[in-house]
């Protein structure tokens, strides 16, 4: 190497790159794609190579070098949002990322061209169904591909919200009430605001009240399952009173079946069973409705005995039959003696009417033998058997 060639410094910066050139660690030029040779005596020079491809500018000196040095800024794009906007980035009409509020982007004008739609956030927060689609379709709305510094908190841009048929949806922004939503499929900006969402089935639908073990008044413990139907009427108002109306509902049929079977004996229970229909009833219906919550039936399903108890019942029962079939028969046997009475009475005021009763049993007795000796005569037997006065 000749002493010339000793005091030039060789860059080959690729294509679609470029290179900073740093003297004694200040900047000193830019260098663009290709092979530079360049003087350097002292051996001061040092060079930062970059890929224009990779559409950030990032680099620990970059704020600097570009508010310094003009060369630096014709290269770089450099936008600035507010703390209550986000950005859409788009390269080449496609839509590359979602920019977090108050960032700063800096991209090299190389990669293509560029263009920031800026969305405020201080008003409505909904996604136009053209941005959502294309959210969606591009796989933005994900934590990685957020547009952000390394500082900054992440989070999904965008609060998927899918309403079902026959339900309404209530939308919270930071806590407060904002509208109600119908079916369908939304979307909301939340990387400033708390975006929270409650849904409503506004049909009829069942609650069960499943093995609810309780104790009668007359300290039998019974296993009872309650059904019931609700609807509900009024979503804001359910929002306002209640945090989850689906375990308040449950409770609420929960204490009042309790009370209902609790002040009742087991007797009581078992004679009487919409008793506890119509007091579930009573209790209920009026709390429920102060939630915005309409009760349309309820009843109990079973009730259900512990196994002694019900041996005990089946005795009782077998016995209650028992006497019911004692009284059936005595009462027959009464109606029998009496009848016998009553025709002893007429037959003694009455020769003839005894007279045929004695023919009528002579001919049940004959009929039962097979052969019947007469001694003189039919006469002679008429005579002998019945005597007239």
């Amino acid at each position: 190497m000749t002493e010339q060639g000793k005091f030039l410094k060789v860059f080959t910066v690729a294509e679609n790159s470029v290179a900073f050139v740093f003297k004694n660690q200040k900047f000193e030029q830019v260098l663009q794609a290709g092979v530079h040779r360049v003087w350097d005596l002292s051996n001061a020079l040092t060079a930062k190579y970059f890929d224009a491809n990779s559409i950030y500018y990032s680099d620990p000196e970059s704020f600097y070098l570009i508010k310094t040095y003009p060369e630096v800024a014709e290269l770089v794009h450099v936008w600035k949002l507010a703390n209550d906007e986000l950005g859409l980035l788009y390269i080449d009409d496609q839509l590359m990322g979602i920019v977090a509020p108050g960032e700063v982007l800096q991209l090299w004008k190389s990669a293509g061209e560029y263009r920031l739609d800026r969305v405020s956030l201080n008003g409505d927060l909904e996604v136009t169904r053209s941005v959502l689609e294309e959210i969606k379709h591009r796989g933005k709305n994900e934590v990685t591909k957020l547009v952000s510094s390394k500082g900054s908190v992440k989070r999904a841009p965008v609060a998927m919200v899918e309403v079902k048929p026959q339900h309404v949806a209530l939308l919270y922004v930071d806590g407060q009430l904002v509208r109600s939503l119908s079916a369908g499929m939304y979307g909301f900006w939340q990387l400033s605001h708390a975006i929270e969402v409650k849904s409503y089935d506004l049909r009829s639908r069942n609650q069960e009240v499943s093995g609810q073990d309780i104790l009668t008044k007359d300290r039998v413990t019974v296993r009872v399952n309650l059904s019931a139907t609700v609807k509900t009427l009024d979503p804001v108002v359910a929002a306002e009173q209640v945090e989850n109306l689906d375990e308040f509902i449950y409770k609420t049929m929960q204490l009042a079946l309790r009370e209902a079977v609790g002040t009742k004996t087991l007797d009581a229970l078992l004679e009487d069973k919409l008793y506890v229909n119509q007091t579930i009833k009573e209790l209920v219906e009026q709390e429920l409705d102060s939630v915005g919550v309409k009760l349309e039936r309820v009843g109990v399903k079973d009730i259900i005995l512990p196994g002694e108890i019900k041996a005990i019942l089946n005795q009782v029962v077998e016995a209650q039959k028992a006497a019911e079939a004692n009284v059936i028969k005595r009462r027959e046997e009464t109606a029998a003696t009496r009848s016998l009475q009553n025709t002893a009475k007429m037959m003694e005021n009455n020769p003839t009417l005894l007279r045929l009763k004695e023919l009528e049993s002579l001919e049940k007795v004959s009929e039962k033998v097979s052969n019947l000796n007469v001694y003189g005569g039919v006469d002679q037997l008429l005579r002998e058997t019945v005597k007239l006065t």
